[in-house]
């Protein structure tokens, strides 16, 4: 915007691209805006500093991230920043999930990506693969391409978004290190049951990432996917997502649940809260509520998602709620 005022006026840009940007994600880094879709433009970065005061010569760079691996559709996340901004010189990391069942990839695992920006000579830019970390196993392989989540009353399925990370990679920076929380949609039983499987990562303020935990979150036989997840300024982790149970009357609707930082590592303890029941079924398509996110507002404890629900008669509908964990009421 041109000034803090949210409802205030902006600056606009239009940027051409090369190729249709399917799917976009989008980041704040210290240096730059950065953005991933499902195309050849799996790293694109807009020139924040130059943007920021309604400069018409801002600049936009298209990148390529190396060998990325996916089940045909990509979705690789760019890390987005919550409080306080990296220090300047710290590259953009961008996150890919790769599944063993995929051609080429030997093991479950996620890839990290470095992206550092010299704005000045850009052709000092570069994105490079920087590790890759092996994490517990999972099968992405939920129904059949794109109908993957089953529903009551009927025999469509509808869309899981399966072997992608979901947004957002939420970056938060602590005193020694630096944290990273991702999602993604798994088979929870290996009987196409959609649960979420979710990870904290963290490094020394070093960019050297590792796994600090990990779990599924599938405390039932309901299906869980289309999820979102952040932090809070005391390391509480909230995740909310869509929910449906297939063999009642527990139509597409939205869910939430969550840890509190001293919690046993792995373990969403949350009670489930149930943010808004459906009620009805999707038929006749399967393309369903794909870009739910969380976000954490500035007061630092208070999440909000935005995600789709189906009302009566298939209307769609969208919910927007917030809650904090340390109330956890939604």
């Amino acid at each position: 915007g041109v000034t803090n005022d949210p409802t205030g006026s902006y600056y606009t840009y239009d940027f051409a691209l090369s190729q249709f940007p399917d799917y976009p994600k989008y980041s704040i880094w210290w240096d730059g805006y950065y953005m991933t879709s499902n195309s050849s433009h799996t790293a694109v970065v807009f020139e924040r500093e130059k943007m920021l005061t309604g400069d018409p010569n801002a600049q936009v760079l298209f990148y390529r991230a190396p060998s990325v691996r996916s089940s045909g559709f990509t979705n690789v996340l760019p890390a987005d920043a919550d409080g306080e901004l990296p220090p300047d010189g710290t590259p953009c990391y961008f996150f890919n999930i790769e599944d063993d069942s995929w051609n080429g990839v030997q093991k479950d695992q996620i890839k990290i990506y470095e992206m550092s920006v010299d704005w000045t000579n850009i052709s000092n830019t570069e994105i490079t693969l920087s590790k890759t970390l092996e994490t517990d196993a999972f099968s992405t392989a939920i129904g059949s391409g794109f109908n993957n989540i089953t529903q009551p009353g009927t025999n469509q399925r509808i869309d899981g978004i399966p072997g992608v990370l979901m947004y957002r990679a939420q970056y938060m920076r602590w005193m020694g290190y630096n944290t990273i929380v991702l999602n993604h949609v798994v088979d929870a039983n290996s009987l196409d049951q959609a649960g979420i499987r979710w990870y904290e990562l963290r490094d020394a303020d070093d960019g050297d990432w590792t796994i600090y935990q990990q779990g599924t979150y599938a405390p039932d036989g309901a299906h869980r996917w289309m999820g979102s997840i952040s932090m809070d300024v005391f390391g509480n982790i909230a995740l909310a997502y869509s929910y449906c149970y297939p063999d009642s009357n527990h139509y597409p609707g939205l869910r939430y649940t969550g840890r509190l930082s001293y919690d046993p590592l792995g373990e969403m303890t949350i009670d489930e809260g149930i943010a808004v029941k459906g009620l009805s079924s999707q038929t006749g398509y399967n393309r369903y509520g794909d870009y739910a996110h969380m976000s954490l507002d500035p007061d630092g404890e208070t999440f909000w998602y935005t995600g789709e629900y189906l009302s009566s008669n298939e209307n769609v509908k969208t919910r927007i709620f917030s809650y904090k964990l340390s109330g956890v009421n939604a």
